[in-house]
């Protein structure tokens, strides 16, 4: 019983030697999903999908009253497909790219002050 006890604990101890195995792993982010050049292509279709639903909800606006029901349907409901994809693709750069995003700013405000700083000690000298 002793001898299966002491496998017992060895085997358990040789396993949370080689559990730290993650640690070694560089990761730029967390949580990071697309890149930089991804999420200004996101940036860039969610303005493009807001200005067509913005076209569509002008289209509405002027010529609503005078085409038929059919057609003020058919268009509202490419206004609210155009609208949720943007919505959908908001919330997809806002949960994957706007912290990364303030992140750089907030990176290159930092060097832009110590580069300030370095200045200013120079101007001293």
């Amino acid at each position: 019983m002793k001898k299966i006890t002491a496998l017992i604990i060895a085997f358990s101890m040789f396993g949370s030697l080689y559990a730290d195995d993650h640690k070694k792993e560089k990761r730029e982010h967390p949580n990071k999903l697309m890149s930089a050049k991804e999420c200004m292509e996101t940036k860039t279709g969610i303005q493009w999908l807001l200005s067509a639903a913005d076209n569509v909800f002008e289209d509405i606006e002027e010529h609503g009253e005078a085409k038929g029901k059919a057609w003020n349907d058919e268009k509202w409901g490419e206004a609210i497909a155009i609208s949720s994809l943007a919505a959908n693709y908001s919330t997809v750069y806002d949960v994957w790219c706007k912290d990364m995003i303030n992140h750089r700013v907030k990176m290159g405000i930092k060097k832009s002050h110590k580069d300030y700083l370095r200045e200013k000690d120079k101007e001293k000298d």
